[in-house]
């Protein structure tokens, strides 16, 4: 049995609001799942905190959200939905930042807002230092 199976988060869903979709990007044989609330407006990204936590941390947010909004939301590498790789590398800031970058991408946002707290406060930083035309704002 993978590590998946042994300690992997069934989708339970949230009582506040249901995602509109649901997709997986792939880089580098790793999947990342992520979700998307609401489909009108500007993009709003909220960003894992790092592998300890799935992206369901968010879930009082995306009901007001995704009203004004297309929020999107993934679960970090390591955690929730999305593939677990045992090898360290596969957690640096790096691979976070493309994680997003990819996310994005799929979720066919060109720009968005970005929002992170704790370790994903670090990964917004990140993320508009290297990709300042994708980043409209970032909220730490």
């Amino acid at each position: 049995m993978n590590t998946i199976g042994q300690v992997g988060r069934t989708y339970t869903g949230t009582p506040a609001r249901e995602p509109d979709e649901t997709g997986t990007v792939e880089r580098d044989g790793v999947r990342i799942h992520w979700e998307r609330f609401g489909g009108e407006g500007p993009a709003i990204v909220l960003l894992p905190t790092w592998s300890i936590i799935n992206s369901r941390h968010w879930k009082a947010e995306f009901h007001y959200l995704s009203r004004h909004f297309r929020v999107v939301t993934w679960d970090g590498r390591g955690n929730g939905l999305s593939d677990r790789p045992t090898e360290s590398s596969a957690y640096s800031i790096d691979e976070f930042v493309a994680d997003g970058i990819a996310v994005m991408d799929a979720a066919g946002i060109d720009s968005a807002c970005i929002a992170g707290i704790s370790m994903g406060g670090s990964l917004a930083l990140q993320m508009a230092a290297r990709h300042p035309d994708r980043i409209d704002a970032a909220l730490v």
